[in-house]
């Protein structure tokens, strides 16, 4: 059972905020989740920690008030947990009273919660909180705004972008079922489109040393975030990195495994995916990112909402795989090997 059921109950109108702590080093093997979720159309749905709902009848204002207040709470409980772990990040100790009261909480939210929690798992779970903060005040800031990836700022692209290190993670636990995505992966050519500031194409040389990445982006405040990285991180003769399109790829069986992230408009993806066919060496792997399903109908859709907002397609296996087959894969397979996102893997004959 998951040790958060019934500790926080939500109620919220157009957004969500989802904080996953599964399959990270010490935390137990059960999903660990908060989640705080709202829907308004004339009557309220409350979600508990395990996605279950109940329904009742239309709020009135005061009630929806007092829901919001709730919601307010709970999302300043995600900025504590942000603010502590990032103390513990930078080493340091913040001011007595502040940090004396930032503990207070997280003791009353879970006296456990950050037990053995590692530096990189502390960073991907920070990642997340603010990824989520940004998207929901984004909405509400600009609710006109067209789908498209709008971020500037070097401080937003650095940490949504430090999140996509899980992505590399990833693929190595599903590679470990794989033995010839496996195989590939220890001394390759690897093509990682989308690259933004280049923390999946440095999280991926570091696993698999004799492995070769060229970055490929259009968004220039992201290219040139990622050269800071990746000259950061010694990677200069390993990481090339090119400010380019997708769809005008020229490549011809120049790598062996290509990355496809669920973030590109769907019309890009299908004017892309024959150039990416002719990019891959026979026999080389193209890992498609969708986004994993939802265990309800709300939160599904809250995440439809915000990969399209961004830019993205929320795509489904069945479509993704027919487009596959005809571009020339096979052996087309659908794994689920984290919370978020899922990988299409198929093979170029």
């Amino acid at each position: 059972m998951p040790r958060f059921r019934g500790l926080i109950h939500g109620s919220a109108i157009g957004f969500q905020l989802i904080l996953l702590l599964q399959g990270f080093g010490s935390f137990p093997r059960e999903s660990r989740r908060i989640m705080l979720t709202l829907n308004f159309v004339g009557e309220i749905i409350v979600l508990n920690t395990d996605g279950d709902h109940k329904r009742g009848p239309s709020m009135s204002y005061p009630e929806l008030l007092a829901k919001t207040r709730e919601l307010v709470a709970a999302a300043q409980t995600m900025g504590v947990l942000g603010a502590e772990l990032r103390l513990r990040q930078m080493g340091h100790d913040g001011h007595p009273l502040v940090r004396s009261a930032l503990q207070a909480v997280l003791r009353n939210l879970e006296p456990s919660l950050l037990d053995g929690l590692e530096p990189g798992q502390a960073a991907a779970i920070i990642g997340q909180l603010i990824y989520g903060l940004q998207d929901a005040l984004n909405l509400i800031r600009e609710p006109e705004r067209a789908p498209g990836w709008p971020y500037t700022d070097p401080d937003v692209l650095q940490e949504r972008g430090r999140g996509s290190r899980a992505v590399a993670r990833n693929f190595a636990n599903l590679a470990r079922q794989r033995s010839a995505l496996a195989a590939l992966l220890r001394d390759c050519r690897f093509l990682d489109i989308g690259t933004g500031v280049g923390w999946l194409a440095i999280e991926a040389a570091k696993i698999w040393p004799g492995m070769r990445i060229v970055g490929l982006d259009i968004w220039e405040p992201s290219l040139r975030l990622a050269a800071t990285n990746v000259a950061a991180e010694g990677l200069q003769d390993r990481i090339i990195l090119r400010q380019e399109n997708v769809t005008e790829i020229n490549d011809e069986a120049a790598f062996d495994v290509i990355w496809l992230p669920p973030c590109l408009p769907r019309e890009v993806v299908d004017r892309a995916l024959p150039r990416i066919a002719r990019a891959l060496a026979p026999g080389g792997f193209l890992l498609f990112g969708i986004f994993a399903s939802r265990p309800n109908p709300l939160s599904q859709s809250l995440s439809e909402l915000l990969t399209i907002r961004n830019g993205g397609y929320p795509w489904q296996f069945e479509e993704v795989k027919e487009k596959l087959r005809i571009a020339g894969f096979s052996n087309i397979e659908h794994a689920v090997g984290h919370p978020s996102h899922s990988v299409i893997i198929a093979q170029h004959e």
